[in-house]
């Protein structure tokens, strides 16, 4: 049976949702519709879980809900650090130690990257996304969870499939881009979690301090990443950078086929 401080807390989470409007939210909405707010069985859809399992959070029910969901939930709704806090505790954990916001795109950047028929997504400096479009959920689901971070990714054991001829073509030029943010920005912590974090992955540490020459991060060479719901075969992409003007705070990730009869269903 749910007390009285986790019904409360269910009742300002119901108050949060209604409020939150779809337009803003940085992963795509199954059901986005006329609505001016989020429904139950959209937060579910979201984190991946039942819609009775969502409800059963702003009914007020303990049931052990894993951070991961409860740093979801803040993510979707934007909430801010004080009412993260309230969630986190509320649902009996830690309050997470980094601000769950660095960057936040506006409504004009947001309904561009979901206009976008390719792959497209938003991340911070530190390469954590805060934005995802539903392309980019569909083939590249990874994007979408809680804490996803393209540059821990991307030196994963799991992308190292998706992205063909991972040593040779894409460890140097994200190596790279990795290691100039690192130097321009060391006081920024959570970037120091994220070079942490890719050094501790199989053999980065060897071409990390192998790589005396860093190669030109160059975004026009096409590079092969595997799309099974595409080709059979690796399909060759640009992945492009854009930002808004005089701000570096977010960028815009698009990538592109280079074979423009290459579409993404």
């Amino acid at each position: 049976m749910p007390d009285a401080r986790r019904e409360d807390l269910g009742r300002m989470l119901r108050a949060w949702r209604m409020a939150r409007d779809p337009r803003l939210v940085p992963g795509p909405v199954p059901f986005r519709g006329h609505r001016g707010y989020l429904t139950q069985l959209d937060m579910a859809l979201l984190l991946g879980v039942s819609e009775r399992w969502y409800r059963a959070l702003e009914r007020g029910e303990d049931r052990g809900y894993a951070p991961e969901m409860i740093a979801g939930v803040a993510r979707i709704l934007d909430l801010s650090p004080a009412r993260t806090e309230a969630l986190f505790r509320g649902t009996g954990h830690r309050p997470p130690r980094r601000p769950a916001h660095r960057a936040r795109p506006d409504e004009a950047m947001l309904d561009l990257l979901h206009q976008q028929r390719r792959v497209s997504w938003i991340c911070d400096p530190a390469w954590d996304v805060v934005a995802v479009n539903a392309v980019a959920a569909r083939h590249c689901p990874w994007l979408t969870h809680p804490d996803a971070n393209v540059m821990t990714w991307a030196f994963s054991p799991q992308a190292r499939y998706q992205l063909r001829d991972w040593e040779s073509r894409w460890a140097g030029p994200l190596l790279a881009r990795l290691r100039l943010a690192w130097q321009r920005m060391p006081d920024d912590e959570r970037l120091d979690e994220v070079v942490r974090a890719v050094r501790g992955e199989p053999g980065v540490a060897a071409l990390w301090d192998g790589a005396a020459d860093v190669p030109d991060p160059d975004e026009a060479r096409a590079r092969p990443v595997y799309f099974p719901l595409v080709s059979p075969d690796p399909v060759d992409v640009r992945v492009r950078t854009y930002g808004r003007y005089d701000d570096d705070a977010l960028r815009w990730i698009v990538v592109t086929p280079v074979d423009t009869g290459v579409t993404f269903p």
